[in-house]
């Protein structure tokens, strides 16, 4: 089950917030209960000034991760938000798991939902995964979900990243 995050959730997320290996793909370090506590409030802000954000993947009673739409600015490509971005806002397709859920097929069926969820809800014909050069499972998924390799984008801090995209059928 797919729903906006709460903040209830954060001990189910201590999970993936907690964990080095994810934190790695996402940005960030890993952290505890109060590192998580950020991280839900931040998306929670995201569906304020957006009216999109990370879902919160829901199994069996637990929260196992997070899946949604991000609001870049692709001048800088840093995160933002559609006014502060105007023309240069682009949707991105994001996700994380806890590990005990990769390899099941979760972030694929979640991703899968968001992206007709997002079609359904928004004008935008383009959305983008914007995915760390190393990490061969997230662009696996990607694929799977008709997104392609278009380039590789750097930050202001120079951090580069691969930029895959998807057009709305």
């Amino acid at each position: 089950m797919l729903r906006k995050p709460r903040l209830e959730d954060v001990d189910d997320l201590l999970g993936l917030i907690g964990d080095d290996a994810v934190m790695r793909w996402i940005g960030g370090e890993a952290g505890g209960r109060e590192t998580a506590t950020e991280h839900v409030e931040r998306w929670l802000a995201r569906w304020d000034a957006n009216g999109v954000g990370p879902f919160a993947v829901v199994r069996d009673g637990l929260v196992i991760g997070r899946v949604g739409l991000l609001v870049w600015d692709r001048s800088v490509w840093e995160t933002s938000t559609y006014e502060r971005a105007r023309e240069n806002a682009v949707p991105e397709l994001g996700w994380a798991l806890v590990p005990g859920a990769h390899g099941k097929g979760y972030a694929t069926e979640a991703l899968r939902a968001v992206v007709a969820w997002g079609e359904a809800h928004f004008e935008s014909d383009l959305t983008v995964c914007i995915i760390d050069p190393g990490n061969d499972v997230s662009a696996r998924v990607a694929d799977k979900l008709g997104f392609r390799e278009y380039t590789r984008v750097a930050n202001a801090d120079g951090d580069t990243k691969v930029l895959r995209e998807r057009y709305r059928a």
